[in-house]
């Protein structure tokens, strides 16, 4: 299953869930309902306790059945709506939940260095913005998890078991592990289930608070009243309770088809099932195991690497199950094995100090690969799944990096100059343009930051360029709403004036602008568009694609006639090339990002055939690529 399908496969689960939960909030609204109304009923003939309501009383007291119903459908919707708005701000809301310190970009803790280096790498090989990275610092266990609506409000938190226990190749399959959850749009499911199930167990909180708070004397007359108090709350309790039963037997049967998944994912993503392997061992080994002792640990059960607490419904498979997955082989005397190590006192080893100081193989600009012909499907599949190759080249890139770069990515502002400084034009007389812009939007002091990054950012290799972007997202997502839209106007007006001479500079401005706007608040999920409503926007991509990689109209013609052919096999619109072609591409990217998964699978190929229609890959051809597919959330 490629990443297309492992997002079609969560929408479809998304869905299943929504009509789930609707089917158990009923459930729910007709037992209070029912409770109520015996209450009622029994009242009404002095009776204490509870007496089935007939049909012709509930028809007599339709004021009662209404108000009861909208009091039970407010009281689950209300605060689920509530939940679900306070997780709007992204992941990092719950991994502070569960008391994570975010550890910053300039960390000097050996381990924290260790694990947001690790994070960055798998970022900078998935191509996917670099998340917030959070320790639970109180948390001995060995655990993980991976929060947010989409790659750009991401965080990745972990225990500071994990931590103190794993191996570098370790925790790197289990941030693989959590990956896979970024890519596949598992945690939009994930915090969706959060909320959803939030306000199913207010009703079974509500009860318990009526039954503390009911004095437990009876005396004269409030006896009965206090008595029938007492029985309804229980009764309430208990239908609560079977809300709760259903959320979570929900969140299990979605959680664990994910979990084997995304384990899976790990194992492909680094080559080395014995990173992932051996982790979960250790915590098959550990005394603390992969326990959460957060009281909000219960909420995001379902997310974590290794199952956080005993409960009816598993949101796990068995890890046994998981280890034999990943290694037929597996001889649970090897646990037992483990176990011993550990209580003998064994640490997890240092990381290796071998290759620090290397820097990156990088190609160069003009470097040409030889593609085979079934290079389109060869591209798609390499979409939200990188490989070991990608992995190795990543940790290159991460070291190759300039360390001004490095250090001036940690901070806000800073960080923006970085950003700025990466889309200023090549041409000497445009980018002074650009710099006296940018001053009057964003102040003397941003252009100053911008002049002392200059040449760091002048000397990057095509390929650090998208990786040094991705790197100050954790950063500018600390910016106030009010600093993100200042930066993104000034970035938005930088894209329409002179200096856009490359499709290159424009896309990475591009991609810049949509996962700023992602990071500032989850977009709402628009109607999905086919392929048949989106032609003339493929025609603006497609031919902008063919006109900036050939300089002949004979080849640029051809190449884009190979890529709509593949989408449009029998009537495609015609090679339009332009001269102001921003803002028809603006619009063309905005409409593609809303085909559904297969179709943009469709799209990728039909991207790689206009590319590389003489069979050929530049360095910077594949970078345009990579930057394109960004854009349209196809990392």
């Amino acid at each position: 299953m490629n990443f297309f399908a492992r997002q079609a496969e969560a929408r479809r689960l998304t869905r299943l869930l929504v009509a789930l939960f609707a089917v158990a909030v009923i459930a729910v609204v007709a037992a209070v309902d029912l409770i109520v109304f015996s209450i009622l009923a029994s009242a009404q003939h002095g009776v204490l306790g509870f007496a089935a309501p007939s049909m012709e009383w509930m028809a007599a007291h339709p004021g009662a059945a209404a108000l009861t119903t909208l009091t039970v459908v407010g009281v689950i919707g209300l605060p689920s709506l509530y939940k679900t708005s306070m997780l709007r701000a992204g992941g990092g809301v719950v991994a502070r939940a569960l008391g994570g310190a975010r550890i910053s970009a300039d960390a000097t803790d050996p381990q924290a260095r260790r694990l947001l280096n690790i994070v960055e790498e798998m970022a900078i090989a998935s191509g996917a913005p670099m998340p917030e990275v959070y320790v639970l610092e109180r948390e001995s266990a060995i655990n993980a998890f991976a929060a947010g609506h989409q790659p750009s409000d991401a965080a990745v938190a972990v225990t500071r078991g994990a931590l103190n226990s794993l191996s570098r190749a370790e925790l790197q399959g289990v941030i693989a592990h959590e990956f896979s959850h970024i890519l596949n749009e598992d945690m939009r499911l994930n915090m969706r289930l959060i909320g959803l199930l939030f306000g199913l167990l207010v009703i079974a909180t509500i009860a318990r608070a009526m039954l503390r708070l009911v004095p437990r004397g009876r005396r004269g007359k409030r006896g009965g009243g206090i008595a029938a108090v007492m029985l309804a709350a229980m009764a309430i309790l208990a239908v609560g309770y079977i809300g709760l039963f259903f959320g979570r037997l929900i969140q299990a049967a979605v959680s664990r088809s994910r979990e084997a998944l995304a384990d899976a994912s790990a194992v492909q993503f680094t080559r080395d099932p014995s990173g992932l392997r051996g982790a979960l061992v250790k915590i098959a080994a550990d005394v603390a195991g992969s326990h959460i002792e957060s009281p909000q640990g219960e909420q995001v059960a379902h997310m974590l690497f290794a199952s956080g607490m005993q409960r009816l419904f598993a949101t796990h498979p068995p890890l046994l199950a998981r280890l034999k997955a990943i290694d037929p082989q597996f001889d649970s005397r090897e646990i037992e094995s483990m176990r011993a190590r550990l209580a003998a006192g064994a640490s997890a080893p240092a990381e290796s100090a071998a290759g620090a100081g290397s820097s990156a193989v990088l190609h160069a600009p003009g470097a040409v690969l030889n593609m085979p012909a079934n290079a389109p499907a060869v591209v798609a599949e390499l979409v939200g799944h990188p490989t070991a190759a990608h992995m190795q080249l990543a940790r290159a890139i991460r070291k190759s990096l300039p360390q001004p770069l490095i250090a001036a990515g940690a901070h806000t502002g800073s960080a923006q100059a970085v950003l700025l400084a990466l889309t200023l034009d090549t041409d000497a007389q445009t980018r002074a343009g650009q710099k006296r812009f940018i001053a009057q939007q964003l102040g003397a002091d941003a252009a100053e930051r911008i002049g002392r990054l200059e040449g760091a950012v002048d000397g990057l290799e095509l390929e650090q360029r998208i990786p040094a972007v991705l790197c100050t997202l954790p950063a500018l997502q600390q910016l106030t709403r009010d600093e993100r839209m200042r930066l993104l106007s000034a970035l938005n007006a930088l894209l329409h004036r002179n200096g856009c001479t490359t499709l290159f500079n424009y896309t990475l401005r591009k991609l810049v602008q949509t996962y700023l706007r992602d990071a500032s608040a989850p977009a709402l999920r628009m109607r999905s568009l086919r392929l048949s409503e989106v032609a003339a926007d493929v025609q603006a991509l497609l031919s902008a694609l063919a006109q900036h990689g050939h300089a002949e109209a004979a080849a640029a013609r051809r190449a884009y006639e190979i890529g709509a052919h593949h989408l449009y096999p029998r009537e495609r619109p015609a090679y339009a090339p332009t001269v102001d072609w921003t803002g028809s591409l603006d619009v063309a990217m905005s409409r593609l990002d809303r085909l559904p998964p297969l179709a943009k699978e469709q799209l990728v190929e039909a991207m790689v055939k206009t590319i590389m229609h003489d069979q050929q890959l530049t360095i910077g051809e594949a970078e345009l690529l990579r930057a394109v597919c960004a854009t349209l959330h196809c990392p």
